[in-house]
């Protein structure tokens, strides 16, 4: 009987650290797919992707009426700050006025791409925040460092 009762308790040591580190993958699992980007929004009341397709990033921005030939001018990797200073708060505010957040993505590494814009006379660069092929935010410049960025709206 002695036996018996050590064995089960054995057992049920090895079930709850079982259950434990289930309940861990479920959580990572859970917060990955919280981060991933979202693939459709919304602009002026139209479904818009937001997944780039083929690299087709001309077909992208003419979604918001942005004439392009869809060549990236520039091209540099940006890791979004875990913490937001001042600045980056003041662009993630924009970001979600134009229907973006960057907080879910706080820590990531994205791709940071530059566009001409022909059809733009005042602010002729589309500026795209790319993550896992997906455009997690964005914004229309006159290329100028330091000039306020206007929102890309979703």
């Amino acid at each position: 009987m002695v036996s018996v009762q050590v064995s089960l308790k054995k057992h049920k040591k090895a079930l709850l650290i079982l259950a434990a580190a289930a309940l861990i993958v479920v959580a990572c699992v859970a917060v990955r797919l919280h981060s991933l980007p979202p693939k459709t929004g919304k602009s002026g009341g139209q479904r818009v992707t937001l997944q780039i397709q083929n690299g087709d990033y001309r077909a992208f921005l003419a979604q918001f009426g942005l004439d392009s030939n869809g060549k990236p001018t520039a091209e540099k990797a940006v890791r979004i700050p875990e913490e937001f200073d001042e600045t980056y708060s003041a662009y993630n505010e924009l970001q979600r006025q134009a229907g973006f957040d960057l907080t879910p993505y706080r820590g990531q590494e994205a791709v940071q791409l530059t566009f001409s814009v022909r059809n733009r006379t005042e602010t002729p660069r589309a500026v795209l925040l790319v993550l896992r092929g997906c455009v997690i935010g964005g914004h229309l410049t006159d290329g100028i460092y330091g000039s306020e960025p206007s929102a890309l709206v979703i």
